[in-house]
């Protein structure tokens, strides 16, 4: 496994789906007439990184499923959790209006989220 920076993620060709059956095509044609491989292209290393692709992507693909499943599970048990705080909350907050014991210091602790996201816009909830 290696690590590039952005500067060289951003300039490095990329090998695509459409260039998968390109590559493939070229590297039997590359065994099979080395005639016209480049004296600086040295092929088993070509070789051994199309391998790494054949190997890899299909790797890469179920982590990214996986990777998308979970930042949705994440995301919809993230959701559920904060309406039913805000439900919790709003509940607190009637009850506080009522004059319920112990609800204002609850109120009061709670609404401090509120407050501080107003100047970025967000409404109360």
């Amino acid at each position: 496994m290696i690590a590039i920076t952005p500067a060289e993620r951003q300039a490095v060709p990329k090998m695509s789906d459409g260039t998968i059956p390109f590559v493939e095509k070229a590297m039997d044609y590359a065994r099979e007439d080395a005639q016209f491989l480049p004296p600086y292209t040295d092929l088993d290393e070509v070789h051994k990184d199309w391998n790494a692709v054949k190997h890899l992507v299909p790797m890469l693909r179920d982590i990214q499923q996986l990777e998308s499943n979970l930042n949705d599970t994440v995301m919809v048990a993230g959701s559920e959790a904060y309406l039913g705080a805000l439900s919790y909350y709003n509940s607190v907050k009637y009850a506080s209006k009522l004059n319920v014991a112990d609800a204002k210091i609850i109120y009061e602790d709670l609404k401090q989220r509120f407050q501080k996201s107003r100047t970025s816009g967000e409404a109360e909830g």
